[in-house]
């Protein structure tokens, strides 16, 4: 693969409803597409998912955009046998892991169209299909937090995930765990945790909440090793702790926590994804897939990671995927079905882009690099 030219389009993408974690509000999301040219005239997309703010990570969507414009200027004329070889190459170059990671996906998307060959046969997905969960952002009030999650199991999906904060009463979440015996709930605090909650996590624990992401500080390692050492079945889940392959083994190697969140833009591409599943399963540790509201072609690459062996112990964050913007860049979304979405069997990552929309989200000029 000979890199003949690189296109960069800013977009900014409309929620259809605002989405509230601990870290704040999200209405508009920033996502710059990258379009990568073969000098077989191929183009494989893949796109920034860094957020506007270093809220959650310390790399906003200026930074990535700005290190992706400086790697493209170097990317002109490199030939790669295999996307495997970008990877590298691109980990030589930066440690910003959105940059890389949507440079990555395109390669990898133009190396499957040019072998005719779908990312799930590439990087070994065995599964047809994966489950998926439904996130639910903090509410106004608890009687909404309900009303959704009643509508999530309705529609069948496998794991209801609640965002939460501080100041959360844990103990109307433990009766309504144990009001649905039979529904997987996880609950994500965002790293916003400060006081020592031991005794509320073992209330929910025997409750039967599945899942709680970060519920502590991001460098509060020890933190979380202890609480989970002291819980009978719920797993704690490292997310925003782990922003490379070397976080993940740290986790590993310490036990820090029964499960991790691995996402693709966050660990710096989907090689270094691939790798993490590996290692946590190698581990008794349980990797899956989690989300980073990213478009209809972001969302495809976690489907196609969650199809991995190994990473679908818990089901994906991915919902519907009309779910989220007013208007998606991907044609023909998938619907979930049971709880499952289809993982994508096109070369390639296997979607089709909706330029129209694309055109219509662009908030400047295309850059261009040839």
């Amino acid at each position: 693969m000979k890199i003949k030219k690189i296109k960069l389009y800013p977009l900014v993408l409309t929620l259809k409803t605002p989405f509230k974690t601990a870290h704040g509000t999200t209405s508009q999301r920033p996502i710059t597409l990258v379009a990568v040219q073969l000098t077989t005239g191929i183009v494989g997309y893949g796109e920034i998912q860094s957020f506007a703010d270093s809220q959650y990570v310390n790399e906003t969507h200026h930074q990535s955009a700005l290190m992706v414009q400086k790697l493209s200027k170097l990317l002109i004329g490199q030939t790669f046998i295999r996307p495997e070889d970008a990877a590298e190459w691109l980990a030589a170059k930066t440690t910003l892991s959105f940059a890389k990671a949507a440079i990555e996906m395109a390669i990898w998307d133009a190396y499957g169209k040019q072998t005719h060959q779908s990312l799930t046969t590439l990087l070994g997905g065995q599964s047809k299909r994966v489950a998926v969960s439904q996130a639910i952002g903090m509410q106004e009030d608890w009687q909404s937090t309900q009303q959704l999650v009643i509508e999530a199991i309705a529609q069948g999906y496998q794991r209801i995930k609640i965002k939460i904060n501080q100041a959360t009463n844990l103990q109307l979440v433990a009766d309504l765990v144990k009001a649905f015996p039979n529904q997987m709930f996880s609950l994500d605090a965002n790293a916003a945790w400060t006081a020592d909650r031991l005794a509320d996590l073992q209330r929910l624990d025997q409750a039967g909440l599945a899942i709680i992401e970060q519920p502590y500080a991001t460098t509060a390692w020890e933190k979380h090793r202890q609480t989970q050492a002291r819980l009978a079945q719920l797993k704690l889940s490292l997310d925003e702790s782990l922003n490379d392959l070397t976080d993940v083994k740290r986790a590993i190697d310490q036990h820090t926590t029964a499960a991790l969140t691995l996402k693709q833009g966050k660990l710096g591409g989907i090689m270094q994804t691939k790798k993490a599943i590996q290692l946590a399963n190698q581990s008794q540790v349980t990797p899956w897939i989690g989300g980073m509201l990213g478009t209809g072609l972001g969302r495809t690459v976690d489907l196609i990671l969650a199809s991995l062996p190994g990473a679908n112990t818990i089901p994906t964050d991915s919902s519907q995927f009309d779910h989220y913007y007013e208007a998606d860049i991907v044609d023909d979304l998938p619907y979930v079905k049971n709880g499952y979405l289809p993982v994508p069997v096109n070369v390639g990552i296997g979607v089709t882009l909706n330029w129209q929309i694309i055109g219509q989200c662009l908030i400047s000029e295309p850059i261009v690099y040839q």
